[in-house]
């Protein structure tokens, strides 16, 4: 498989490249890492402080808020971006339900990739706040899942 349809099925599979063409894809491919865990390994606990954002290449993740799954993501999907965006603790648990293979970008990194068009920082900056009330609509869910107070 030549390295341009390897790009190109990349941006059609994993959501935060979609749009993207295969050179822009390799571009940040290559700026970032591949990371392996195991099933049962945590990738990140709730309450820490995150500067990475993680892309499922193979494998599941759970979410957790609280001990209590709150979304499940395979092949494709990004989690992690809402603290690295937010600059605020993690709002969930991280956990590998399968050995899993996940692409990572740090903050670092992602600043370099975003800081080359004034546009696409404009889009940041939207998606800051909409990450921030993500997480507070995720914290509600998770309070109103554990039920009442005692």
């Amino acid at each position: 498989m030549s390295e341009d349809i390897k790009y190109k099925r990349y941006a059609e599979k994993i959501r935060i490249f979609n749009g993207l063409r295969p050179e822009e894809v390799e571009s940040i491919i290559h700026q970032g890492k591949v990371i392996f865990f195991r099933e049962g390994q945590a990738i990140f606990h709730e309450g820490q402080l995150g500067s990475n954002l993680f892309v499922v290449l193979s494998g599941k993740i759970g979410i957790f808020n609280k001990s209590k799954m709150i979304a499940q993501l395979g092949v494709g999907d990004a989690f992690g971006e809402m603290a690295v965006l937010t600059h605020r603790p993690r709002t969930a648990t991280a956990a590998a339900l399968s050995d899993v293979r996940l692409f990572t970008l740090d903050e670092k990194e992602i600043n370099s990739i975003l800081e080359r068009h004034v546009a696409v920082r404009l889009l940041l900056n939207i998606i800051h706040v909409l990450s921030e009330r993500l997480a507070a609509a995720d914290a509600l869910i998770a309070d109103m899942r554990s039920g009442p107070s005692k």
